[in-house]
């Protein structure tokens, strides 16, 4: 299986080269590919996916020193996230790489691809995987380029209007809605070039589905209506309905940006150092699952320096913090070597147990999804401890056993408020998207939930709330001016406090 994926990377690599996607957004994403006669499908469609989960570049900024650390996960002495300091670079990061290679490269396929049978499961996948890349633009950012995205390879438009979200938000729930009707099982796919579900469309239609789920609790507040409206579509359409289903891409341990996990490996070649390092473990994350004898924290979380992953040791760093209390960087926890922040750690880019806790959500809210709050609180949170094993054998798993335990120490609040439950469900969800910060944070905004407590640092740019969105790449103030301007009088000032539509 190793083998296989490592020949699949190659080929897209080397497709990478042969396509010259580049790190910027528009001028790379409106290139004309008229010189791209014989497009290699199977080799696009399998870097398209690869881009997806994203690269070095805007996980390292956007999504481990931002998004993780604002919703603390994970904590830095300095860190953008953890004292909300404003730095450019870090801020644009995933706005610039997902223009100019994960969109670039969905486009570029798009263009080329001649619409006939044997092409028409690989349309519709491809327009699924924009849909992830567009929901993570605009809920990082609020008004992004959608409509006019990328029509510079057939329509000449190389300075893209931006578009409101709620014109995006219609439109994703459209694409999701007709591209995972439009799947076949009797047409033909792209084989094994399918890093994902390897073009078993039957899977391919429940992604569609639960990402439909994702979407449409996003309006949970904004439109509630149409929320319910889609999360039922989705529901009797067909979700994930176990582990299997999860959304996980494969990797190795090298070449770095070739085949490494794209989230983990920057931190464990540049930052890891042995344990002294800046970056930790939150003290939020850490106490929460230490205060509740988590059987999770044995798994995600070890002192590098020593190997010690005992639950009794571990601890987390303050989000304020300025400096290591005792002056030891190597007491203080690190993400786990052995598992979770291995250089081949697989990625989860869409659990299983993230699906369950929507729908638990969804049941407290009154919605029609086939079981009880409790029930789909109950399989999302033993979901959420069975997908672990994922990330190897190197530490036990996590046992039935425990799992009981732990869920007879914390039951489901049952006779408890509509706040108080969907703060329980959402705190879980917290925990199983370690990782996956930018959609950590979406749902943060969304709920409120889990409770942080805010950073108040003379170095931040928020007055010491929490912030509200990142800051657009600054290259648009230069290649997209006018239609950046509109964007901001609409929405508000392009600050980190400005709320963008949904979150309300």
């Amino acid at each position: 299986m190793k083998n296989k994926f490592i020949k699949i990377f190659c080929v897209a690599i080397v497709g990478a080269m042969t396509l010259a996607s580049c790190d910027k957004g528009f001028e790379e994403l409106n290139q004309n590919p008229n010189a791209l006669t014989d497009p290699a499908v199977k080799s696009m469609f399998t870097l398209a996916e690869i881009y997806v989960d994203g690269q070095d570049f805007s996980n390292t900024r956007g999504n481990n020193i931002y998004a993780a650390q604002i919703v603390q996960q994970f904590s830095s002495l300095s860190g953008s996230g953890s004292k909300y300091t404003y730095s450019s670079e870090y801020s644009g990061a995933l706005f610039g790489e997902t223009y100019g290679k994960g969109l670039n490269q969905i486009f570029q396929l798009l263009s080329v691809i001649k619409d006939t049978p044997e092409n028409a499961n690989a349309i519709q996948a491809l327009r699924i995987m924009k849909v992830f890349l567009f929901q993570k633009l605009t809920d990082t950012y609020g008004e992004i380029p959608y409509f006019e995205a990328g029509k510079g390879y057939n329509g000449g438009v190389y300075a893209p209007k931006y578009d409101t979200q709620e014109a995006i938000y219609n439109d994703l729930l459209k694409e999701l809605d007709e591209a995972g009707d439009a799947l076949d099982a009797n047409k033909a796919f792209v084989g094994n070039a399918d890093l994902f579900y390897q073009s078993d469309v039957a899977k391919w239609k429940k992604l569609a589905n639960s990402m439909m789920l994702r979407v449409a609790m996003r309006l949970s507040k904004v439109n509630p209506a149409k929320a319910q409206q889609y999360v039922e579509k989705a529901v009797a359409k067909g979700v994930f309905t176990s582990n299997d289903d999860s959304l996980v891409l494969r990797h190795d341990s090298g070449p770095q940006g070739v085949k490494t996990n794209p989230i983990t490996s920057s931190w464990v070649i540049n930052d890891l150092n042995k344990g002294d390092a800046n970056t930790k473990f939150s003290k939020t994350f850490i106490d929460n699952l230490k205060n509740n004898n988590d059987p999770r924290l044995r798994i995600l979380a070890k002192l590098e320096a020593t190997g010690d992953n005992s639950p009794a040791s571990q601890q987390g760093l303050a989000n304020d913090a300025r400096e290591f209390p005792g002056g030891d960087k190597k007491l203080f926890s690190d993400p786990n070597t052995s598992t979770v922040l291995r250089l081949d750690a697989p990625t989860l880019i869409m659990s299983y147990a993230e699906v369950e806790f929507i729908l638990a959500e969804a049941a407290v809210k009154g919605w029609n999804v086939n079981g009880s709050a409790q029930k789909h609180y109950e399989d999302g949170v033993r979901a959420a401890m069975q997908i672990l094993t994922i990330f190897g054998d190197k530490v036990p798993a996590v046992t039935l056993t425990e799992y009981n335990d732990y869920m007879t120490a914390h039951p489901f609040k049952s006779s408890g408020t509509e706040a108080q439950k969907i703060e329980q469900i959402i705190t879980q969800k917290w925990i199983v998207l370690l990782f996956n910060g930018f959609e950590a944070f979406s749902e943060y905004r969304r709920t409120g939930y889990p409770v942080l407590v805010p950073v108040n640092d003379p170095t931040g740019e928020t007055k010491g709330t929490i912030p509200r969105r990142l800051i657009y790449d600054q290259s648009e103030l230069i290649t997209n001016n006018v239609n950046y301007k509109e964007a901001i009088q609409r929405q508000g000032l392009d600050l980190m406090t400005t709320r963008i539509w949904w979150d309300k």
